[in-house]
């Protein structure tokens, strides 16, 4: 047996770390399995709404990218030039079943192309529609690439090679100017440069896209309000055409039909969703996308917790279409025998702020500050605080704090410090320094060793600290075995900060 790498071990963790629990599977009335995962909720400035997990955690998009790998076609003008109908666009975002009328109209794109079935590089496929493979075999035909989910999108690549003068050939590759385009048309959907945006080859042979989930979600919440013209076209076309996104009884095109007008679904494989809301209902956020991943991959999985997602944003109708079939757990014979149900509540898929009036005090009652008032606070909160926690913690905890103040010194001289405190069974990093002349050479490693030990010494389980997001300082820690817990936004001056952690 293959011993994992390092790498992927620490992939591994980083996805536990940054997963939560989205789904149990109950059988017996007993809990089977838990699906983790993680959800972003997002609107058009990439503002969280909602979700679970850490919406900063890098997922491989896979098929829910596909309105976004169209989106150059539409922005540079191929779309128009080339008189790309709705239904030839919705094809283009889709991942379709292999029915005669998916393969009718990618056959007849690439007819007015003056291309052919050869051109597609992403392979003969089975189509995922059980009436088209039935007619298939009567028929006593294979399969071809016109059948494969992807020949729309792999059209669409194509005939954008043709509108920017490249070779059709290596439209796949990384490289092509095809695929350059569809990256450059994504990062300034995001308005921002996202590096290395392709992690890995899909399915059908193009790049995948890796983003975070909360990037995921932004997008769609700008495809679902239109944000530039190109989106847009991409969102009316597929909203026109679900049956073309995916096919008769299949759950993007079933949840579209259940809400059309209101809600765009997109899936992916290994348990991705992307949902966009061009109005989400009684919310003064406007339009709304979601991201979903499941860990493991699981369908049913997805479906139960787009379900909640749905729910929470108003939209019952496409909640019941996307469950179909997904809740109940049953035997071989039919017998319901268990059920799968969302672990995250509607709250924390809409956390939209709810202002309650200011009450005033009571006329017997003032409010006073100061030094002078020291004494009795304390008292008061030494009085107070175990009956607390008796209602909050279950029982009173000794909460003495511990200053810890470690310097590191080159003769007399201070070239790093750290402060930090331990605190109920956690250590925390407050601060952790090293002078310019001295980083790169170990003295904040040695400090962060040296904390850790201190509050090993102290039974302590875990150490924390805060740090800015994207920055060196976050690299560091990862480096030494951090792991992100939480991102706090528009935090210390109005920049993005990380909550990372260590198990000791």
């Amino acid at each position: 047996m293959t011993r994992p790498s390092d790498d992927i071990e620490r992939a591994a963790l980083s996805w536990d770390a940054g997963c939560e629990p989205l789904v149990a599977t109950t059988r017996g009335g007993a809990v089977e399995s838990v699906h983790r995962g993680v959800v972003a909720v997002a609107d058009v400035r990439g503002r969280l709404l909602g979700g679970a997990g850490d919406p900063d955690l890098p997922i491989h998009l896979r098929s829910a990218a596909k309105p976004f790998q169209a989106l150059a076609l539409v922005a540079l003008g191929a779309a128009r030039e080339m008189a790309f109908t709705d239904e030839e666009l919705a094809v283009v975002c889709g991942s379709h079943a292999g029915e005669e009328r998916h393969v009718r109209v990618v056959a007849g794109l690439l007819g007015r192309l003056g291309l052919s079935v050869s051109d597609l590089v992403c392979g003969a496929q089975p189509p995922a529609s059980r009436t088209a493979r039935h007619r298939l075999a009567t028929r006593g035909e294979k399969a071809s690439p016109l059948h494969n989910g992807c020949s729309g999108k792999h059209a669409g690549m194509l005939a954008l090679a043709q509108f920017l003068g490249a070779p059709t050939a290596g439209y796949e590759l990384p490289s092509h100017p095809v695929q350059r385009e569809i990256a450059a048309a994504v990062d300034r959907a995001l308005g921002l440069e996202i590096r290395a945006l392709f992690r890995g080859i899909d399915g059908c042979g193009v790049p995948v896209l890796r983003v975070t989930a909360r990037q995921a979600a932004t997008l769609y919440a700008r495809l679902a309000a239109g944000a530039d013209p190109s989106l847009a076209r991409i969102r009316d076309a597929m909203m026109a055409q679900p049956a073309l996104v995916a096919g008769p009884g299949f759950f993007d095109t079933r949840v579209m039909e259940a809400a059309p007008g209101a809600v765009l679904a997109k899936m992916g494989a290994e348990g991705v969703q992307g949902f966009a809301l061009p109005s989400a209902a009684a919310t003064l956020s406007g339009a709304v996308g979601c991201c979903i991943k499941v860990e493991d991959g699981s369908g049913r999985s997805v479906a139960v917790i787009a379900a909640a997602f749905l729910r929470a944003w108003g939209e019952p109708t496409a909640a019941a279409a996307a469950e179909e079939g997904a809740r109940g757990v049953a035997s071989s014979r039919g017998v319901a025998v268990g059920d799968r149900v969302p672990l995250v509540g509607e709250w924390a898929l809409r956390r939209e702020p709810r202002v309650e009036a200011v009450r005033s005090l009571p006329d017997d009652l003032r409010l006073s500050g100061g030094d002078r008032e020291t004494r009795d606070v304390v008292r008061f909160l030494r009085s107070e605080w175990p009956r607390a926690d008796e209602e909050l913690l279950g029982r009173a905890h000794d909460w003495h704090s511990d200053v810890v103040v470690i310097a590191a010194k080159n003769g007399r001289r201070t070239v790093g410090a750290l402060r930090g405190h331990l605190l109920g069974g956690v250590g925390t990093v407050q601060e952790l320094l090293v002078a310019e002349a001295w980083r790169g050479r170990g003295v904040g490693s040695s400090l962060l060793a040296a904390f850790e030990e201190r509050a090993r010494g102290n039974r302590c389980h875990k150490v924390v600290l805060r740090t800015p997001r994207g920055s060196r300082a976050e690299e560091f820690y990862r480096q030494r075995g951090y792991q992100r817990e939480y991102t706090l936004l528009e935090h210390h001056f109005r920049h993005d900060f990380l909550g990372m952690a260590k198990r000791l």
